[in-house]
């Protein structure tokens, strides 16, 4: 496939979903498998959701996400604060108490505890959503109500990984350290990447996961 033929596919998956209004995002790619996304969304959600739909597509290695959101309509940072807030008080998966929020020109900044990856993931996920977002900084700290030691934590994760059929272990290696996931190694594609992030984050003692997979064949052009 030529780098010209996966812009055209990145394109077709862009634009055959209805989250997003392909029409204000630019494809390009210069590198075999390197996608990179320019151009403006609406909000910050868009912008996460064309780096996803992108790495889905067959033949993508890595994605460049330079996409920028400028909301149609201004929002005072007070009332972003209010409706993520409300959106965290309404989530069955979060603890809203323990999490504060600060907004700082559209950018959410999470702070605060919570007791699992998921619940951080969930917690970024209801201030993503929000109108005005244009960026979600995510420093919640996840203290675990039962410390679980390493060496479980990293039998647990590597069977985890085990049990998703979509993942090839070969070149993947496990590391655990106070609670923190390194993964390393070669993976095929940037979606086996994501998913074994996806898969280590779920399972319970896990405070970070640190993502240092290579994809086979992924170059990222020079900044």
């Amino acid at each position: 496939m030529t780098p010209e033929d996966l812009v055209n596919d990145v394109k077709r998956a862009l634009s055959s979903d209805t989250r997003i209004d392909q029409s204000m995002v630019r494809v390009s790619g210069e590198q075999p498998g390197v996608i990179v996304l320019d151009g403006q969304v609406d909000t910050y959600n868009e912008k996460v959701l064309a780096e996803d739909i992108t790495g889905r597509v067959r033949g993508v290695n890595d994605v460049i996400n330079n996409i920028g959101v400028v909301p149609p309509i201004a929002k005072s940072d007070e009332e972003i604060a209010d409706d993520v807030r409300g959106n965290l008080k309404r989530d069955a998966w979060v603890e809203w108490s323990r999490i504060s929020i600060e907004v700082i020109d559209g950018v959410v900044f999470l702070r605060g505890t919570v007791a699992s990856m998921v619940e951080k993931q969930e917690a970024e996920n209801d201030a993503r959503w929000i109108a005005g977002v244009v960026d979600v900084v995510n420093h919640l700290v996840v203290k675990p109500e039962i410390t679980i030691a390493d060496a479980e934590i990293e039998r647990d994760v590597r069977a985890a990984l085990i049990k998703n059929t979509r993942l090839d272990l070969t070149e993947m290696n496990v590391d655990v350290t106070d609670g923190v996931v390194t993964l390393t190694g070669e993976v095929p594609n940037f979606t086996q990447k994501r998913i074994a992030e996806f898969v280590a984050f779920s399972v319970p003692g896990v405070v970070d996961v640190v993502n240092e997979l290579h994809v086979s064949g992924a170059v990222r052009p020079a900044a």
